[in-house]
């Protein structure tokens, strides 16, 4: 015989229940509240909340660090060092972005993939032969290839590199605590990263967020849908942020904050050309709005203390 039970909250796939008939005929049901995931239970909140505390106060941007490094290289005992030069400028290669560049798209790919954010996870689901040294296991090497410099540019270094490494640490540990489990099954997953974007002869830092929004819609499916958010900070031009949502449908709608009016009317001339080049990839792009300001729920910039400053 198929019975028909309605469960009085929203169930998780997978969730174990228990159905008991009673003496009179009549079905109760029991639900075990399903247990909070890792990130979320307290004891795993506080060890995080303290390992922000220690890495927020000596982090720093990517974009920064990468242009430190290209400092250290004029350096004699450095450009003395051929496997140290090589590998500092393989770094700047391989996750620098070029606006407008072919490779642009895959650059930002690399920097999500092999940032830093995902090391721990993918390197615990696979045994690492075939995966491609990604940003944290090259700041390892510079540590190691460190030790051949002179005790002041090996100092210099170090703290460079540690100061890399808190600032992933702070950017995993931000977007865990943003994770969440809805009942129905659904979650949201946030990621968080810096791009070092190319700028003549330095990089700007922009700051990256991309959340993946699972919920079940008016039929009961689960739908995904993905927003993206962009904090650029360009100094004469002031700050520039962009909202960009996408739907499974592949339609996607942006809205561009802009802190001067000057970068305002640039981003409004070049709209017409980044919608066309949208729909030419396959995307239904909805009408875009700029507007002056500044984002209501802008990225909050993490703390920034530079421990290694190469002009003194």
């Amino acid at each position: 015989m198929t019975l028909d039970l309605i469960a009085p909250r929203p169930m998780q796939a997978g969730q174990q229940i228990t159905a008991t008939v009673t003496d009179n005929g009549r079905i109760m049901i029991q639900m075990p509240q399903p247990a909070l995931p890792i990130a979320q239970q307290a004891q795993t909140q506080a060890v995080m909340n303290q390992a922000l505390r220690e890495v927020l106060p000596t982090q720093l941007p990517l974009a920064d660090g990468l242009n430190q490094l290209m400092q250290l290289t004029d350096r004699t005992s450095v450009k003395q060092n051929s496997a140290l030069n090589q590998l500092i400028h393989s770094m700047l290669s391989l996750f620098s972005v070029k606006p407008g560049s072919p490779e642009a798209g895959e650059t930002i790919a690399r920097n999500l993939q092999q940032g830093g954010l995902l090391t721990e996870g993918r390197l615990s689901q696979t045994s690492g032969q075939n995966q491609p040294v990604d940003l944290k296991q090259q700041l390892g090497q510079l540590l190691k290839l460190s030790e051949q410099l002179p005790s002041q540019v090996r100092e210099q270094l170090t703290q460079l590199v540690n100061a890399l490494l808190s600032r992933s640490t702070s950017q995993q540990i931000s977007s865990l605590q943003q994770w969440r489990e809805l009942p129905d099954g659904g979650q949201e997953r946030h990621y968080r990263l810096d791009l070092p974007i190319q700028q003549q002869d330095k990089l700007d830092n922009a700051e990256l967020r991309i959340t993946e929004h699972r919920r079940r819609d008016e039929q009961g499916e689960f739908v995904t849908l993905w927003s993206v958010h962009l904090h650029f900070n360009l100094e004469e031009a002031g700050a520039v942020d962009a909202d960009l949502m996408l739907r499974e449908d592949m339609s996607l709608s942006a809205r561009f904050w802009a802190e001067q009016s000057d970068t305002l009317q640039r981003i409004q001339r070049r709209l017409s050309d980044f919608e066309t080049d949208l729909r030419r990839q396959g995307f239904t792009v909805e009408p875009m709005h700029v507007r002056l300001g500044k984002a209501h729920n802008p990225v909050a910039p993490l703390l920034q203390k530079r421990l290694v400053d190469l002009h003194t």
